[in-house]
């Protein structure tokens, strides 16, 4: 074995590059916002700082006027709800549409099945989607799963005090 009597030298890239360094983004209630751009340039990850998937490591987001404080609920600024729409859908194999439009709900709410079931079948009728309730994510087409996570964002707990939900739109 060959030992060198010089310490070794040892680089370590940084494992994220700066994406951005000044953005200032306002969005209006109502308003519909697109963010394109090249690969890499991170729209993605700005989109998941607003949501609060991740934590910016400089600056703040605000929103209603509210600093949100990295990773937070949304029950941490009074009436939020951020609902998200992955480019892939991200719907369960084995759950139905009803189901998967539904989780969150079936989950965490306190609402009768019955309730919960006329939301799902109205937030799928404002995505143009009806009669598909007892499908499988591997039946229906790329179209309509997008739409059915679009269903599954902007369904909401009408027991809760909150407003109906803002959505982002991940595509990555």
């Amino acid at each position: 074995m060959y030992m060198s009597s010089k310490p070794a030298m040892v680089a370590k890239e940084p494992l994220t590059t700066t994406i951005f360094l000044l953005l200032g983004l306002g969005i209006r209630h109502g308003e519909a916002v697109g963010i394109i751009g090249p690969s890499g340039t991170g729209k993605s990850t700005v989109l998941k700082i607003i949501a609060g998937l991740l934590a910016p490591d400089k600056g703040e987001v605000l929103i209603r006027g509210r600093r949100r404080h990295g990773l937070i609920s949304d029950q941490e600024i009074s009436g939020l709800r951020i609902g998200l729409v992955f480019q892939s859908a991200a719907l369960f194999d084995s759950l139905t549409v009803r189901e998967n439009v539904g989780f969150l709900l079936y989950e965490n709410s306190s609402m009768p099945e019955d309730q919960i079931h006329e939301l799902v079948t109205e937030s799928l009728a404002a995505v143009g989607l009806k009669g598909v309730e007892e499908r499988l994510p591997s039946e229906l087409s790329g179209g309509m799963k997008k739409r059915v996570a679009l269903a599954r964002s902007i369904i909401f707990d009408t027991t809760k005090d909150a407003i109906e939900p803002e959505v982002c739109s991940i595509a990555e």
